[in-house]
């Protein structure tokens, strides 16, 4: 009777609704087409920005990949500052059992672990850094020829902790019947599924054992860069972190983590994820697999693990090798990162190089001009910091601030620059 009475008011009222959604979604779309038209006309720039290293590094020209062990011992969780507004609509948090208090470091564990990063340091120098390879082995027999001076060699060493905790088992759900019937209307589907959600939500309903697996793993490595002439520190000895968690099956609610420490690992250490794959090239592959499968297969696009796929145990090792690779580099070599800049309205033509990415001719033609707007000094820096020239980009910035000092993005370009 209930039912019946609510399709004889969707009838009566239905006109009146129609209307009202017709203007409100041409609001939304007017909105979206607004919001689209004035960040595409925005003048950002993506930037391969050259870097200096983080440490200064002095009389150095060659590097040894000398010792890396596995050592026994705790890994500290991340930073658990988690601020009070991000907490507002946080979900019910259940810890499930064995709960992962520590992780500990097993020298069992760390097969491979101490070579795996090995080979990333050796992948990520040969890319970034001016230094020469002259061994990788950690063997004193890993070079053969003239060796150089040893006052401008530094040996690489390491002491490596790594955890690795995989749990497979099985938890309570609830699930709630939900019988689709063909002659209903939208509204009532949509009003019956989430009334089936809130009761699966609130424990009602049938509690079926549903299987799930848990990957959690954390490398920690801290690096001595020693001059081998003496055994001096180049560099002080620093320690560098990285970590994994992932759930796959069961409830998303649920963890053998701490909820807050488990989103805060995949927020800033698992951001990375699948991101290198464009949804272009998705729909490609996707195409390829209907238009050609031999093709498809033989390229072995079905084999390729993305963040629905749990990771093999030599899959996180390298992953979080590499992690760790990326961050130390940085310490000591040059490195280059994108960057999403603001470029100026200033002179038309230097603007059109910079978004070229022509650099050097847009630092050649605003050096040239007799007089530079406060943008123009904007721009000039924002072209040499782009090729690396930090320095000299600062000083610029203090140029285009000193003409215009309550300029926001000036003062953003000389926070970016500080270090």
């Amino acid at each position: 009777m209930e039912l019946i009475h609510s399709n004889i008011f969707h009838s009566s009222s239905s006109k009146i609704r129609k209307d009202v959604y017709g203007v409100k979604l041409s609001a939304f779309l007017l909105l979206c087409l607004s919001v689209f038209l004035i960040t595409s006309c925005a003048p950002k720039v993506s930037f391969k920005i050259e870097r200096p290293p983080v440490q200064q590094i002095e009389n150095i020209n060659y590097i040894e990949l000398g010792n890396f062990q596995i050592v026994s011992g705790q890994i500290k969780h991340p930073s658990e500052t988690v601020s009070d507004s991000s907490q507002i609509f946080s979900r019910t948090e259940k810890l499930l059992k064995p709960a992962i208090t520590k992780l500990n470091s097993k020298k069992e564990q760390g097969h491979l672990t101490a070579d795996l990063l090995r080979a990333a340091l050796v992948h990520e120098l040969s890319l970034q850094s001016p230094y020469q390879l002259i061994n990788t082995t950690g063997k004193k027999d890993g070079f053969s020829g003239v060796l150089p001076d040893e006052s401008e060699i530094a040996i690489l060493h390491g002491k490596v902790k790594y955890s690795e905790i995989i749990i497979e088992s099985q938890e309570g759900l609830s699930y709630f019947t939900n019988v689709k019937n063909k002659g209903a209307t939208l509204e009532q589907s949509l009003l019956a599924s989430v009334v089936s959600m809130g009761a699966e939500s609130s424990g009602a309903g049938f509690v079926i054992a549903t299987p799930y697996v848990e990957q959690i793993a954390a490398l920690e490595v801290e690096f001595s860069l020693l001059r081998k002439n003496d055994g001096s520190e180049v560099v002080p000895s620093q320690s560098f972190r990285t970590y994994f968690a992932r759930k796959w099956g069961g409830s998303a609610d649920s963890s053998h983590l701490p909820l807050k420490i488990k989103n805060l690992i995949i927020k800033e250490y698992q951001s990375d994820e699948d991101s290198s794959e464009s949804l272009l090239s998705k729909i490609d592959r996707a195409g390829l697999y209907f238009t050609n499968p031999n093709e498809y297969y033989a390229r072995g696009f079905n084999l390729r693990n993305n963040v629905q796929v749990p990771q093999t145990p030599l899959d996180l090792k390298i992953r979080l090798g590499r992690q760790i690779a990326r961050q130390y580099v940085k310490q000591i070599s040059p490195y280059h990162e994108t960057a999403e800049l603001l470029v100026q309205d200033g002179n038309s033509v230097a603007v059109n190089l910079i978004r070229g990415n022509a650099y050097q001719e847009a630092v050649a033609f605003l050096q040239a001009l007799n007089e530079r707007t406060a943008a123009d000094e904007h721009n000039l820096g924002l072209a040499f910091e782009a090729g690396g020239e930090i320095s000299q980009a600062r000083k610029h910035y203090e140029n285009a601030l000193k003409m215009d000092n309550n300029n926001a993005v000036f003062k953003a370009a000389l926070t970016r620059t500080g270090n």
